[in-house]
């Protein structure tokens, strides 16, 4: 007579795939979360570039309505927005303290809206460059490039 063997099987156990999708779980978590830490970045950076999108987009609506030109200061510590006609203030906005420029920036803007093309290379404190602002023609607005 005889005797049957259990066949080799080769499949997991419950425990086994109970610690197998926990693993999986686990990595797709850390990656979700170091995924928004790095688009998070710099908060203060973030806010920074979201106030000067919003004064860019200000400027470029005011300047229609008004039939004006600006004059963009990037000075040592702020970015200064000066328009053409009296009547609208001026807006002003402060570096973060982890940016910097190496150099005083001025442009214009026609009312127009002609700019003329140009790049602004933004620094860390430490004197790498961060970031690269270029500035297109006409009412394009800018692209930030960053750098790391």
């Amino acid at each position: 007579m005889q005797t049957m063997k259990s066949r080799n099987k080769s499949a997991f156990t419950m425990i086994e795939l109970i610690v197998y999708m926990g693993i999986i779980v686990a990595v797709l978590l850390l990656d979700l979360a170091l995924t928004k830490v790095i688009k998070v970045g710099n908060p203060a950076e973030n806010i920074f570039w979201e106030a000067v999108e919003d004064s860019w987009n200000e400027m470029n609506i005011k300047s229609q309505i008004y039939h004006t030109g600006y004059r963009i200061d990037f000075n040592r510590d702020r970015m200064v927005f000066i328009p053409g006609d009296r009547r609208i203030k001026r807006k002003t906005i402060d570096y973060p303290g982890t940016l910097e420029l190496k150099q005083h920036v001025q442009f214009s803007v026609a009312d127009d809206g002609f700019e003329s093309p140009r790049t602004i290379h933004w620094y860390t404190t430490d004197g790498q460059e961060k970031y690269q602002q270029r500035i297109q023609l006409g009412w394009s607005g800018y692209r930030l490039k960053t750098i790391y």
